[in-house]
């Protein structure tokens, strides 16, 4: 038979047999006058690489384990086999996610939400903050932090956590919030004179912030990743702040609002826990 027999039967494409050809999982056939004529063995060994191949095991795989017919399995086929199977395991639990997240997605689509990898509450936050504000530059900041929690959302990086501390927030943290991001909007544009003042202020704000909150901050912080992962977090929300915030007196600000953070011991005993 010809190749394009060949590969209809065994439900494949002809370019599917060349490759195996190629990377020697299928003997090449004599030519007679300039064409190739497969027979039955060419046939069933293709139906058996097919086989595996829809198995779950990889080419290099199917190399190592295919053997002759009526010839037992190679001593390596099991290790071959549980690599294999332990891949397909991996895609599955990955599946199972994206399943989890699209269920989340449909049901915020059917009650006409948004469709963000934020959690509802900190969307809402967002979305309340951001109407509050009383100037353009105030809510570009609210906006360029979002951007950095989505950011941080989409790689799994928020921990469930957040949520019970954004349910603590009440109507006076909601003027603390405002008053804070139009106090560091402004620090763009006032005068090198009035930034000491104002950083205090926003100091002090957020201290305020803190203290109220103290328990919830502490466990949002223990739930943070740790060891090698909790440093790339903390590394890249540096580098994501001063992205969305490039002028020296508000990387000044969050550069001491960071020391201010870590010098309370009730967050920094739950801060080196999360590096671990």
């Amino acid at each position: 038979m010809r190749v394009k027999e060949l590969a209809d039967l065994a439900e494949t494409t002809v370019r599917t047999v060349r490759y195996y050809h190629h990377v020697g999982l299928l003997p090449v056939p004599p030519s007679g006058a300039g064409v190739r004529e497969y027979d039955l063995f060419h046939l069933a060994r293709l139906l058996r690489i097919r086989w595996l191949a829809e198995s779950g095991l990889p080419l290099a795989a199917i190399a190592e384990v295919l053997t002759e017919p009526g010839t037992p399995a190679p001593r390596n086929a099991a290790d071959e086999l549980r690599q294999a199977l332990a891949s397909v395991d991996a895609r599955i639990a990955q599946l199972e996610l994206q399943r989890g997240e699209l269920v989340r997605l449909l049901d915020s689509a059917q009650l006409g939400r948004r469709l963000t990898p934020l959690s509802e509450r900190a969307a809402d936050l967002y979305d309340r903050v951001a109407a509050l504000m009383s100037s353009e530059g105030a809510r570009r900041a609210v906006e360029a932090e979002r951007s950095v929690m989505v950011f941080l959302a989409v790689h799994g990086l928020l921990p469930s956590s957040l949520d019970d501390l954004l349910t603590d927030l009440d109507a006076a943290d909601d003027a603390d919030t405002v008053r804070l991001f139009d106090d560091f909007a402004a620090l763009a544009e006032v005068s090198e004179a009035d930034v000491d003042a104002l950083i205090e202020r926003l100091l002090a704000t957020s201290r305020s912030m803190i203290d109220r909150h103290a328990d919830a901050v502490a466990r949002f912080v223990a739930d943070l990743p740790r060891g090698v992962a909790g440093a790339a977090v903390w590394a890249t929300v540096r580098r994501l702040g001063r992205l969305a915030f490039p002028h020296p007196a508000q990387q000044r600000f969050l550069d001491l609002f960071t020391a201010a953070l870590l010098a309370d011991p009730r967050i920094s005993t739950a801060f080196e826990a999360a590096r671990r």
